[in-house]
């Protein structure tokens, strides 16, 4: 659960491969583009830009696919005003990364641009808590009781993150359930999220 220095050098190698294909897919995403041809873009510039492989399926999950937050990407061409999630990562020198970033396409409606704001100052609370020595339950809860205390207490249904390497997912955990402490050099996500059954969903990584 610990990382030496080259594994987290390793991990940020993947990491900037990731963030690279962001800035890319960004350029490319356009109306009428379906979420596989999304998803298939993203994979090809991480190998493009030296990764090994994709470290997970990615997931492109556009309007009310947003709302399921293990979505596959499928045929649903995007729209404009659609919110559409984006989770993915590169696999370099045996380790992973993991994204999730929600982008709009056009202008989005209220309620979704109010959840965006919701679920990136809660990610941004519980990432900057995070540090050695504090319960992982505890750095949960700063992210879970801000998006309840908002009134999005059905909408938040998985746990705040997860450490990650050789694996994608990796213990130890942020969750309600972790009887975990952190520790130095443990490499977490932090991804809360906010699903509206049949509207859409904003997660942040």
């Amino acid at each position: 659960m610990v990382k030496e220095p080259a594994e987290i050098q390793a991990i940020q190698r993947a990491c900037d491969i990731t963030c690279r294909a962001f800035d890319y897919i960004l350029g490319v995403i356009r109306e009428g583009m379906k979420e596989r041809d999304i998803a298939r873009e993203l994979e090809n510039h991480m190998l493009a830009q030296g990764a090994q492989a994709a470290a997970f399926s990615s997931i492109v999950a556009s309007g009310e696919n947003g709302s399921l937050p293990h979505a596959v990407p499928g045929d649903r061409p995007v729209a404009r005003g659609d919110m559409i999630t984006l989770d993915f990562g590169a696999k370099a020198e045996g380790y992973c990364a993991d994204m999730t970033r929600t982008v709009a396409l056009g202008e989005p409606g209220e309620r979704m641009r109010e959840v965006y704001r919701v679920v990136l100052a809660a990610q941004e609370m519980a990432q900057s808590a995070l540090a050695p020595g504090k319960a992982c339950r505890d750095i949960d809860a700063v992210a879970r009781d801000y998006i309840y205390a908002r009134g999005f207490s059905q909408n938040f249904g998985h746990g705040l993150g997860h450490s990650l390497g050789i694996d994608i997912h990796e213990d130890p955990r942020l969750s309600m359930a972790s009887g975990e402490i952190t520790q130095e050099n443990q490499v977490f996500t932090v991804e809360p999220g906010i699903y509206l059954p049949g509207t859409g969903g904003v997660r942040i990584e």
